[in-house]
Formats: structure tokens, sequence, C-alpha cells
């Protein structure tokens, strides 16, 4: 089970047809008995849903570069 307060649904496909999706899927979310009782879900559309790729990418490249390596900071401590 899965207790959440935002659904944020993403992809290139989105662009079009995104809020046509977000709309249906709040309506199934609050549908559901359960989710009613307890709290509402948002459900919005990434704002980043375009470019997610090329920042997923860029965010690998920065990670490969800048993030402290498990010898190097067992050696300098």
């Amino acid at each position: 089970m899965l207790d959440i307060d935002l659904l944020v649904l993403g992809g290139p496909a989105l662009r079009e047809v995104g809020e046509i999706y977000r709309e249906v899927i709040a309506r199934a979310v609050a549908s559901r008995a359960l989710a009613r009782r307890l709290h509402a879900v948002r459900v919005e559309t990434s704002p980043i849903a375009a470019d997610a790729a090329a920042i997923g990418a860029a965010s690998l490249v920065f990670h490969a570069t800048y993030a402290p390596r498990l010898g190097t900071t067992l050696l300098s401590g």
C-alpha cells in the first residue's frame, strides 16, 4: 500500500495530453474510498516532463564528476 500526498505524471507525451490524463487520474484516485477517508491526493504534471531525459543525462555527468568516492573519502579521513 502507498500513502502518498502527491502523484506526479511525467514523460514527453504529456506535453500535448497531460491535462487530460491528469484529470482522469485525479478522478480515479479520488474515487477510491480509502483515499477519500484519509486525505486528498494531488495529481500534477511535471513542469520538466519534456526535458526530463536531458536533465537526467546531465545529472549523471555531474554525479560522476563531483560525487565523493568512498575510497578517497576513507583515505583522506
